[in-house]
């Protein structure tokens, strides 16, 4: 049996908003608000005290999800394949980079390619599916015998932890 992969699709927290005709590059440039702050800490503490160690954790370009991951390291590694323009298959290219790591590879993304993604990998289908801003979907990854099983370990908001 070896090391489980752990992967936690996260979508960063709440941001500030910009007009719709702004651009892409005033998308990027939007920050956490004080709220979205202290929901990425909440859900921070909650991904230390209960994700296994040690973390890859992989962030969007945009500001507001380099600022949701650095809540949980300082350094997050930043690829573009997470950013809010990419897809699904954008997505599972970084996990596929990842998979041989035997560790926790978190991702720290945008809707709705992150909770699609999540759907994808642990359900092996496609199709919309909705992620809290801030929060996560926690993914298991086995292999056994020449078998892979995906399990479902967490799905946490953070008005969950108050």
């Amino acid at each position: 049996m070896s090391t489980p992969l752990h992967v936690i699709f996260w979508r960063h927290a709440e941001a500030e908003d910009v007009e719709a005709n702004a651009g892409t590059a005033a998308d990027l440039r939007r920050a956490l608000t004080r709220q979205g702050r202290r929901d990425a800490s909440r859900i921070a503490a909650w991904i230390k005290a209960h994700v296994p160690k040690p973390w890859v954790v992989c962030a969007s370009p945009a500001l507001r999800a380099q600022q949701t991951a650095m809540a949980l390291v300082d350094y997050p590694m930043e690829d573009a394949r997470l950013g809010p323009e990419r897809g699904v298959d954008d997505l599972m290219a970084v996990i596929a980079d990842h998979q041989d790591s035997h560790s926790a590879l978190v991702l720290c993304g945008h809707q709705p390619t992150m909770g699609s993604a999540a759907l994808r990998w642990l359900a092996g289908c496609d199709g919309p599916f909705s992620l809290r801003k801030g929060g996560l979907i926690w993914v298991a990854e086995r292999q056994r015998e020449g078998s892979t099983t995906r399990i479902l370990r967490a799905c946490v908001s953070a008005e969950l932890l108050d």
